[in-house]
């Protein structure tokens, strides 16, 4: 799922996660056998990342007819965490962990209550879904996986999948409550990608999207009456890529691989901003533990 959440003016928008072989599985078999693995990595990973807070950076920045910078952009820092309750599902349907999100700058001051705009995902999106969670289990029906072979990422050895969501297009539309520019949009099916794979830890060490086709997006109609506004958007491209990477921890000692950048790029015919793009930094990563002692 994509979450977006846009401005019908010219506010800003945001467009809004043992070892495997080094040769392609021979079968079905060896390749749900790989996903397996991954699965349980992420699953580890989200049990712990729980436990963690970092500093998030977003920096938008709206776009001209040749992808160059055009006009002033906009950054939104946030404290994110990480949440996820994997009991809250079934056998059939694992929860999806959410980033979890609280504003505490934007363009280096506080948030301003009535700031019009502010119709960014950051902002406007206190939770988002994180994109690891369609590894888990219950998720990875929704896909189709395949296996792409051995690779290289920056210049270390990686094992690289492609995969398809299954689910056609649907895009859910709502209004912006107490915001009249902005509208925010859903789109849930036809994005595909690449996901690099460590062959050793099957930690997950980049992973891409990008829409597989054009996706309409009708206004509401209260937004259409006014003048100069279309009855639809047509979002012609979308794609992001996250990179993770090592971060160390002290005492007690211990390694995670967590997300240290982003970067998106919507291209949106019909909207206040038909080009935008999206750039995130994750750093500050602390780590709280909790312990207890017995006194007599």
């Amino acid at each position: 799922m994509s979450r977006h959440t846009a401005s019908v003016s010219a506010a800003l928008g945001l467009v809004f996660t043992a070892g495997v072989a080094a040769q392609q599985p021979a079968n079905t078999d060896e390749l749900i056998a790989t996903l397996q693995k991954i699965g349980e990595r992420v699953e580890q990973y989200f049990a712990r990342a729980q436990s963690i807070v970092c500093m998030e950076m977003v920096r938008l920045q709206p776009l001209g007819v040749s992808l160059g910078p055009d006009g002033f952009g906009r950054n939104v820092q946030s404290e994110l965490r990480l949440s996820w309750d994997p009991t809250a599902g079934n056998s059939d349907d694992a929860p999806e962990a959410k980033a979890v999100r609280q504003v505490v700058k934007v363009n280096g001051h506080p948030p301003r209550k009535n700031d019009r705009d502010n119709c960014t995902t950051p902002e406007q999106n206190a939770t988002e879904t994180q994109p690891l969670s369609m590894l888990l289990p219950g998720q990875r029906v929704k896909y189709a996986f395949s296996f792409i072979g051995p690779g290289k990422l920056d210049g270390r050895a990686v094992v690289m999948l492609d995969f398809k969501e299954r689910k056609p297009v649907t895009v859910a539309v709502s209004e912006v409550p107490g915001n009249e520019d902005c509208v925010s949009y859903d789109i849930n099916g036809g994005m595909t990608g690449r996901i690099w794979i460590d062959p050793q830890s099957f930690d997950v060490l980049r992973l891409d999207q990008r829409l597989a086709t054009q996706v309409e997006v009708r206004l509401p109609r209260k937004m259409t009456r006014r003048a100069g506004v279309s009855d639809y958007w047509t979002v012609e491209r979308y794609d992001s890529s996250i990179r993770f990477k090592t971060v160390a921890f002290q005492e007690p000692n211990e390694t995670l691989v967590l997300p240290v950048s982003a970067s998106e790029l919507r291209v949106t015919r019909g909207s206040g901003t038909p080009r935008l793009r999206t750039t995130t930094e994750y750093s500050s990563y602390r780590r709280f533990l909790t312990g207890a002692r017995i006194v007599k």
